[in-house]
């Protein structure tokens, strides 16, 4: 429910019809027939939502209130013994990584579930990324959370940094210092400046963070600092910080990559102030097609005009303010939605999921199905 509210919500009331909504919920992965019914009524029943026969009005929710009121609707729902059990174990590796076997016992002894029923809880957990699970082999597996074994690597990572030359640190430096007055570069300045070995092994231990975002003429990937968005990690800020850096991955291939007679990004600051006003922006073909991954999370809205020409509006501020920080000032880690409790680019693949492509393959949208999801948030209609 948290994702669907998430993908509803702009910082301004608005109003969506019915197809919108069902091309949103197929964006984040909700069953249109089995799901967003009840996920919407909740919705409703919250107030933060008003349905009608051809859609439903939005008010205006930031990306900082989706959180409580995730938690608020959970509450109201009288949650199962297994729906808490979830919430315990995610909090249990999050702690410490955890045994499967183990974590079955604690959930069956704790919430008096079944055997069969807690090796079902857990593999689904797995399956849709709720916990992460590492095989170890002989039927065992290691339960835990990403975003902290990543965090609390420190003694891999201080290994790796020891283990660095001098002319290897002298690169680290370089690189961050470019990464700071800039915000974000192209991964082939990074590796021409640090090499290939040295990339390699500051990227496995998450130093550097690698967005691919893609349109139908070509692949392009950037480099962001990790902590230049955020110091701290729960899902919720996840999601408001890969659309961050969604952003500003696409806004550095439009200021680097599209040609000015498509509509070269020269004034970045002025348009992001215009943007910032809610105001509709740009005359530009490019915005229909480098934008695509932003319109489908309602980061913006994006209406043609005449001429095959495109113009913008910013729906999600608090997205578009942190972006324009990492741009302007290359660190966005202060200013990361301080009120979250401790929340043709038609393809963005965030850094996590570049990091660990080894680990789950992730098929990519069909041309179609991207083609009907920008059909219906553009027109309102299938």
């Amino acid at each position: 429910m948290g994702l669907m509210l998430s993908s509803l919500a702009a910082s301004d009331e608005s109003t969506l019809t019915t197809p919108q909504v069902h091309a949103l919920a197929h964006e984040v992965g909700v069953s249109v027939r089995l799901e967003l019914p009840t996920i919407l009524e909740q919705l409703e029943r919250q107030r933060l939502i008003s349905l009608s026969p051809n859609g439903l009005a939005v008010l205006g929710v930031t990306s900082a209130m989706v959180l409580s009121h995730t938690a608020a609707a959970f509450d109201q729902t009288d949650p199962q013994p297994h729906e808490h059990a979830v919430l315990d174990i995610a909090e249990k590796v999050s702690q410490s990584p955890l045994e499967s076997e183990l974590a079955a016992q604690y959930l069956g002894d704790t919430f008096k579930l079944t055997k069969d029923d807690t090796t079902d809880l857990l593999e689904h957990c797995v399956a849709m990324d709720f916990l992460d699970g590492e095989d170890l082999g002989g039927g065992k597996q290691l339960l835990f959370n990403g975003h902290i074994f990543r965090r609390e690597s420190a003694m891999k990572i201080q290994a790796v940094l020891q283990s660095l030359t001098n002319d290897e640190s002298r690169k680290l430096v370089e690189i961050e210092q470019l990464l700071r007055s800039r915000g974000c570069l192209p991964l082939d300045e990074v590796k021409r400046i640090l090499g290939e070995p040295l990339f390699e092994k500051l990227h496995a231990i998450g130093m550097l963070d690698v967005s691919e975002v893609a349109n139908e003429h070509e692949t392009q990937l950037y480099v962001t600092r990790p902590g230049a968005f955020t110091k701290f990690s729960n899902a919720f800020i996840d999601d408001a910080m890969d659309l961050a850096k969604a952003f500003v991955a696409c806004l550095t291939y439009g200021i680097m990559r599209s040609s000015p007679d498509r509509g070269r990004i020269t004034m970045l600051t002025a348009l992001m102030r215009k943007m910032l006003t809610g105001a509709w922006t740009g005359n530009a073909t490019a915005i229909g097609e480098d934008y695509r991954v932003l319109e489908r999370r309602r980061v913006v809205a994006i209406r043609p005009k005449p001429g095959g020409y495109y113009e913008m509006r910013l729906l999600k501020r608090d997205i578009g303010e942190l972006a324009l920080q990492v741009l302007t000032a290359g660190d966005a880690s202060e200013h990361s939605l301080p009120n979250f409790p401790g929340a043709a680019v038609t393809r963005y693949t965030k850094p996590e999921e570049r990091r660990t492509l080894t680990r789950r393959t992730q098929a990519q949208p069909s041309k179609r199905a991207t083609r009907n999801v920008l059909t219906a948030l553009r027109t309102g209609r299938l």
